[in-house]
């Protein structure tokens, strides 16, 4: 008996080792092109920290940096994957997450918030929130970046 708990140990300890590897490699991509993001946007930001880094998959994809620079001001970086030209704002010239949020709730009452994140279309700075709706459909919903304004819907049947 005490031969089967060992051989169940390591085969879970093989099991496990195996996860994180598949796990690590499945993520090396991401983390490239995140590393890369962060070099290009060093050319126009100094950045003192980063707080938050999303990539968003639109039209053109592109790798979001929010953070403060060494002055202090909290800026946000739009850094396009495939070349092109680098975005910085400031952070306060744009309305914030939770007032996003906000407005999507005031305008779609929706079921369940999944995520806010930053993203471009067509060079135009954008929030998109992607939530569930009443009638349980998964749905994305568009706004500006610097004023709020409603940009575009897209929801999915059921």
């Amino acid at each position: 008996m005490k031969r089967w708990g060992i051989i169940f140990l390591i085969f879970l300890c093989i099991v496990s080792w195996q996860t994180v590897s598949v796990y690590r490699a499945a993520m090396a991509p991401k983390q490239t092109l995140i590393e890369m993001a962060k070099q290009r946007a060093a050319q126009k930001v100094a950045f003192a920290n980063i707080d938050a880094v999303d990539i968003y998959y639109g039209e053109k994809a592109y790798v979001v940096l929010e953070g403060t620079d060494k002055k202090g001001t909290k800026k946000i970086v739009w850094v396009p994957i495939k070349g092109g030209h680098i975005v910085v704002k400031r952070a306060k010239s744009g309305i914030t997450k939770q007032e996003a949020i906000a407005k999507l709730t005031a305008e779609r009452q929706p079921k369940e918030i999944i995520s806010a994140k930053l993203g471009m279309e067509k060079g135009v700075p954008l929030w998109e929130l992607t939530y569930i709706e009443q009638d349980n459909r998964y749905s994305f919903y568009y706004l500006s970046f610097e004023d709020g304004t409603f940009l575009k819907r897209y929801s999915f049947q059921q």
